[in-house]
């Protein structure tokens, strides 16, 4: 295998070497380089050209915009690598390693465009999520400043069952209450407002668990609220990159969230009630 790299690099520098006419020639041109039988090479690199190989090859077969054919009494030891070409392989011939087949027609470079694209794309809102759970908490801690602490105290001690399950059936009726809201155009605003209300309560309840979070942390005690909460966040954006199960804590901090939200709403009604 280090041979074959070698003998890459050695084929690349040769390249950068030679004038751009030659360059050009050897790219366009593509000459084709015969292996015959009864011969045996190490490594076979090429670069812009094709390859008939009637012999022996004790490594492997590396080929740049060109194609290989491997005639019957070719006998490959290591692995065949194609791009931007073809592999024709005749009966008879032995390959003891992989056919590695990279094709650079118009519709493969399209699909590499649409799913690099896709790939970026789901890369950059990733990021950007992450960058906004990690976010939320610390600009609660900074604008809400004594709300938003005496907030997380009211909230220390309920039970974390207790909260996911209020906010799935609150979750519940949101989803319903939208999807009413749907069917008529004049509901449009309204969805906009639930919207909205998911946001604050999510930001309260992300704000909570990062805080209490951090608090079980080690070397937390006595440091300021914004870095607890900044801490817990990370923790928790850090948590939620993580495949299938990222998605099941997500679930379980919205339903945090309507909890947490829900309980507040309620016990703010009582208070008005009473007075």
């Amino acid at each position: 295998m280090k041979k074959t790299i070698y003998a890459a690099l050695l084929v690349l520098f040769a390249f950068v070497l030679l004038p751009s006419s030659v360059m050009a020639k050897s790219i366009y041109e593509h000459q084709t380089t015969t292996i015959p039988a009864n011969q045996t090479v190490d490594d076979v690199i090429i670069i812009g050209g094709n390859a008939l190989v009637l012999g022996s090859i004790a490594n492997s077969i590396v080929i740049v915009n060109g194609d290989v054919h491997l005639g019957s009494t070719s006998q490959v030891k290591g692995f065949v690598f194609v791009i931007g070409g073809k592999v024709q392989q005749d009966a008879g011939s032995v390959i003891n390693g992989d056919v590695i087949s990279i094709s650079l027609d118009d519709a493969t470079q399209n699909s590499l465009l649409i799913g690099g694209g896709l790939v970026l794309g789901i890369w950059v809102i990733q990021l950007a999520g992450s960058l906004i759970m990690i976010l939320i908490p610390l600009l609660m801690i900074l604008l809400g400043k004594h709300r938003t602490a005496s907030f997380i105290e009211k909230h220390r001690f309920e039970s974390m069952g207790k909260l996911i399950y209020t906010g799935f059936f609150s979750g519940m009726i949101l989803i319903a209450v939208s999807l009413l809201l749907l069917l008529t155009v004049v509901g449009i605003p309204f969805i906009l407002l639930i919207g909205l209300i998911i946001f604050v309560a999510f930001a309260f309840g992300m704000t909570t668990i990062s805080y209490l979070i951090a608090e079980r942390v080690q070397g937390t005690s006595g440091k300021a609220d914004w870095i607890k909460a900044t801490l817990g966040a990370f923790i928790l954006t850090s948590s939620v990159n993580i495949p299938i199960l990222g998605l099941l804590l997500l679930v379980v901090i919205f339903l945090f969230s309507f909890g947490v939200a829900t309980i507040w709403f309620v016990e703010k009604v009582r208070k008005k009630n009473r007075v």
